[in-house]
């Protein structure tokens, strides 16, 4: 397959590399831990800046998702689809350490600027974007965000937010629409 030039074309087989991914994973191997790192961390960690607003969390939770998931290595043999395996535990690190720091410091006093960040190297027009992107509800801006920076099918946001798959399809049509009619107002 490799000579052939089919290993690394097609959704089929990129999703067999992933399962042979996640073997090697669940038999600990090192270099398909590093291999799993350096093919997710970084649309994890805009993720997790996005859902936290402190690129220091999104350090922080990060590293506890790789270890949850270094923990229960041997479910790995189990997993369908990899990517969306990985970002479910970040997703339920994520929610565990809001749930942490509420209890820590109370209700959270955050304008809807400050709760969802992006780095400006994402986006190009960053602040009239994040303003657009704040007017949503937070779901609508999870589904956004998994969708155009993760590269996830509805199907697989769906997996991972626990929802049905039209409920995504339609709530990250409606973002959409109200992102455009705020930027369009903004712009005249």
């Amino acid at each position: 397959l490799v000579s052939l030039g089919l290993y690394s074309c097609g959704a089929l087989t990129r999703g067999a590399a992933m399962s042979e991914l996640a073997m090697r994973l669940a038999e600990g191997e090192q270099s398909a831990w590093t291999e799993l790192y350096d093919s997710t961390a970084d649309s994890l960690y805009h993720y997790l800046t996005a859902l936290t607003g402190e690129s220091d969390a999104a350090t922080d939770i990060l590293q506890e998702a790789f270890v949850r998931l270094f923990r229960s290595r041997n479910r790995l043999r189990e997993v369908t689809d990899l990517k969306s395996f990985v970002f479910t535990v970040t997703r339920n690190e994520t929610n565990r350490w809001l749930k942490d720091r509420s209890k820590r410091m109370g209700p959270l006093q955050l304008d809807s600027e400050s709760v969802w960040r992006f780095d400006e190297s994402i986006l190009e027009h960053s602040e009239l974007v994040r303003y657009a992107l704040g007017l949503v509800s937070q779901q609508e801006h999870e589904i956004v965000h998994l969708k155009i920076y993760g590269e996830f099918t509805f199907a697989q946001i769906a997996e991972i937010l626990g929802l049905p798959v039209g409920t995504c399809a339609s709530r990250y049509r409606r973002a959409l629409t109200k992102i455009q009619a705020t930027i369009q107002e903004q712009i005249g």
